[in-house]
Formats: structure tokens, sequence, C-alpha cells
């Protein structure tokens, strides 16, 4: 048992220390000129950066909410963005390749009658969008930049190599959403993983015998989504302003630092610093990110120093500040939360189950 919870400590704190240590190793050796130029930005600027911050967050909110409507489980806007917010700031602190977060916003949603089933499919629907936009994006940072070169170099390479890791994520989401036997096979994985991630949090589980509503559910919450395909545009456009919120985060804060940039850098330089926070052994890639940003400016003229300024700056209102709001967010949404009247779920839910004929779940 001890032994049991020492594993769990160390997967929290280890990733956490190891972030720390690459960033110290960044800021220190030239700490002095680093913060100067941090202390010396444009206050005006700032406040657009940490601006399109806030938005973005509420960009997240609003694809949670626009998605749980079209599965006919819609809750209050409010209440979608802060579990967005809550759930999102989550995968800074604990590196889980976002299961994390997803497990906090399963729970969330929970509390508000919503299945865990249908938060699967939801999560499913978003992720494939963000990484599926995420990858458009820095396709055309790449095409910009190659553009400018006419040269196949090494960084290049590693944008490929990004490009298409990213969209075999994005493929296997879609694949969910659209084959129905794929969907079967990982539903039994999703629920057992889900199980434990839960009970880290929450001391619960979903009981066992539950699995087969909870499929039937998993089933009924893509078959709206297929049943309604045509408001995913939607949820596709705030995913997409989500994305170039987080652009102008880090565009106005070089802004804030003096320092002009164009299009294509600013894309290419944003796309490394995106595949760094992919990686599941370091919290929101920290350390990892500032890194890969810094020195893919630096290769593209910008002073280092600066360079690893811009992405502080980004780090600290798009990751550091919303984390810190997350904390009163939660409590807010703990004191809002309605009970959850688990007798009344299996009901209806049963009723769902015999009104639906055999449908096929693929297109």
């Amino acid at each position: 048992m001890r032994h049991g919870k020492i594993k769990k400590k160390l997967a929290i704190y280890l990733p956490m220390i190891l972030s720390c240590i690459i960033l110290f190793l960044l800021i220190y050796p030239k700490h002095e000129t680093l913060f100067s130029v941090i202390f010396n930005s444009d206050a005006y600027y700032l406040s657009l950066s940490l601006a399109f911050s806030v938005l973005s967050y509420f960009a997240m909110g609003f694809s949670l909410w626009e998605t749980l409507k079209i599965m006919g489980h819609k809750i209050s806007l409010l209440d979608s963005v802060a579990i967005a917010w809550v759930s999102t700031t989550v995968n800074y602190f604990l590196s889980s390749g976002g299961v994390s977060g997803f497990a906090v916003r399963a729970h969330l949603l929970a509390k508000r009658h919503v299945p865990y089933s249908i938060c699967i499919t939801s999560s499913v629907v978003l992720t494939a969008f963000i990484y599926l936009i995420l990858d458009i994006i820095i396709l055309n940072g790449f095409v910009m930049h190659f553009l400018s070169l006419k040269e196949l170099n090494g960084e290049m390479i590693e944008g490929i190599i990004g490009i298409s890791v990213l969209l075999l994520v994005s493929s296997f989401f879609v694949t969910i959403i659209y084959h129905h036997e794929f969907r079967s096979v990982w539903a039994k994985k999703i629920y057992h993983l889900l199980n434990k991630i839960v009970y880290f949090f929450s001391k619960k589980e979903i009981p066992p015998e539950d699995f087969e509503l909870f499929e039937t559910q998993l089933n009924e919450g893509v078959y709206k989504i297929h049943e309604k395909k045509y408001e995913l545009p939607k949820v596709a456009s705030y995913i997409a302003f989500d994305w170039i919120c987080n652009i102008l985060i880090l565009f106005f804060a070089f802004k804030a630092i003096g320092v002009k940039i164009s299009f294509a850098k600013l894309i290419i330089g944003f796309s490394f610093g995106m595949l760094m926070t992919v990686i599941p052994i370091l919290p929101g890639g920290l350390g990892a990110m500032e890194a890969a940003m810094a020195a893919a400016y630096s290769n593209m003229g910008i002073q280092w120093e600066k360079a690893l300024a811009a992405a502080l700056i980004f780090r600290i209102f798009y990751y550091i500040i919303p984390s810190l709001i997350s904390v009163f967010v939660y409590f807010g949404l703990k004191i809002s939360e309605p009970k959850f009247d688990y007798e009344n779920f299996i009901k209806r839910a049963s009723r769902i189950k015999k009104s639906k004929e055999k449908i096929n779940y693929d297109i």
C-alpha cells in the first residue's frame, strides 16, 4: 500500500521537478538580461496578450458547451467555461497526456447529470478537432517556411514528423467516432482506464454491471453527432478561434518586448512549442516548450534572450495565471454543484436504451 502511494507521488512530482530543472538551465545562465527584457516590456501589449489568453479559455468553454448541446446534454454556458478552464489547467501540473484533465472534466460533468459516456464522446470530438486544426496551422506554417527557404533542412524534417504524429492522433479519434467496431473495442479500454482515473479523483467507480449501459450511451452520443453533423462546424470554429488566440498571445508577447516578427516565423516557432506540449512526460511541456520556441526563433534570427522571454510570457499568461484562477473557479463549481440523482439517471438511460432499435452507427 505504502509502495503504491510512493509511486503515485513520484508520478506526480518527478515530472514537475524535471521541468523545473530544464527551466532553471534555460533561464539562469542569462537571467539578468532575460529579466531585464521582461521587466522593460510594454504594458499595453502585455495586457493584450493576457486578454487573448482569457478569450482562449472562453473559446474552450464554448466548444464544450456546443458539443454537449449537440448530444442533447446541454448545461449552462458559465459551467461549460468553468469546467473547460479547470480541466485544461489540471494537465499543466499532472503529466498524463491529457488523461488527468479529462478525468476532472468527467467528474465535474457527472455532477451536472452528464453521463461519463457522453463526456467521453464530447472529449473525443473536441480532441479530434483540436489536433486536426493544430495540424492545419502547423502545416501552413511549415509550407510558408519551406517556400521562403526553398530547401529541406533539419527543422523541416522535424516538422514533418511532428505533423505526421498529430495527424495520426486526430485520425485515431475520428475513427472512434465513425467506425462502430473500432469504437466497441476501445470502449472497453476507455471504460477501465476511466474507472481508474475517476477513482483517483473521486474515490468512486462506475459499477462493472453498468458497462452495457455505458456503451449504449456512448453509441447514443456518437449517433447524435452523426445526426447533427452539420452543427459540428460551430465546434470547429470555436476551436479554431482558440488556436488563433493562442498565436496572438505569443504575437503580442513579442510586440511587448519590441520584436517585430512575420506571420510565417511566428507560426513556425509556435508550432515547435506546441509539438513539445504533446510530450506526456512533462506537465504542459514545461521547459521543453520554452526551449523549443527559443531555439526555433533564435535560428530564424531573433535574439535568443528575447525569444525565450516571449516564450516565458506566453507560459505565464496562458498557463500560470489561468492555473491560479482555476483554483477559485473549481471551488465555485463545487459550491454550485447540484445533487446527483443517480437512480433517476439510470431510469432515464434505460428508457433511452429500450426506445432505440438497432442503429447503424457507422456512416
